[in-house]
């Protein structure tokens, strides 16, 4: 009766305001898995290389299907772009770093498949394989002699789960009722060439 006087379901101005902050919540969780802290490239010789810091907090659903046995895919996304004044930027070049992340109960740890380089990485707990993918330094992506040096051009840098390489059971809606498209927002720098 008490909530009934001071919230009047029947207002459409109160149920549009409620409706709002329904959303809003919902839409700061979901930005809140993937957080990219800092991006930038360092140059050894031509090539472009990335460090990035990175806030992660895995959902309880995602942590129940690691400690399941599930392979769960991350992936970090990043691309180089030409601005352009009268139409989308153009994207010069793209690279997606791939990642499985699991659990392995005969050797009672974690394990971090690095599919681009294909090696693996062993950790005692899920907080410290998820603290190696928080931190990602001099990783080799691009040379800079595929850019064109005249044109300003930007790097942008996404992470998240890489929704493609889910495996069949945790992309069926009846088993995970949770959102597993989980992706941070772009992060963009620009680049300094070299003259």
């Amino acid at each position: 009766m008490l909530l009934r006087r001071r919230f009047n379901w029947y207002n459409p101005v109160q149920a549009i305001l409620f409706g709002l902050l329904i959303c809003a919540v919902s839409i700061a969780q979901a930005e809140s898995e993937f957080n990219i802290k800092t991006a930038s490239f360092t140059m050894r010789d031509s090539l472009l290389l990335l460090d990035s810091t990175i806030e992660i907090e895995l959902p309880q659903y995602i942590n129940r299907a690691i400690d399941q046995g599930f392979a769960v895919p991350l992936m970090f996304e990043v691309e180089m772009l030409k601005y352009s004044r009268y139409w989308f930027d153009k994207k010069l070049l793209s690279l997606k770093q791939k990642y499985q992340l699991h659990y392995l109960p005969m050797l009672s740890s974690y394990a971090i498949y690095d599919v681009n380089k294909n090696q693996r990485m062993y950790f005692n707990s899920r907080q410290e394989a998820v603290f190696y993918l928080e931190v990602i330094y001099a990783y080799p992506m691009f040379d800079i002699t595929n850019i064109n040096q005249s044109e300003p051009v930007y790097a942008r840098l996404r992470v998240g789960i890489d929704f493609d390489e889910l495996p069949l059971p945790l992309k069926s809606n009846s088993l995970w009722d949770n959102d597993w498209g989980l992706k941070s927002d772009w992060f963009e720098w620009g680049i300094d060439q070299p003259q």
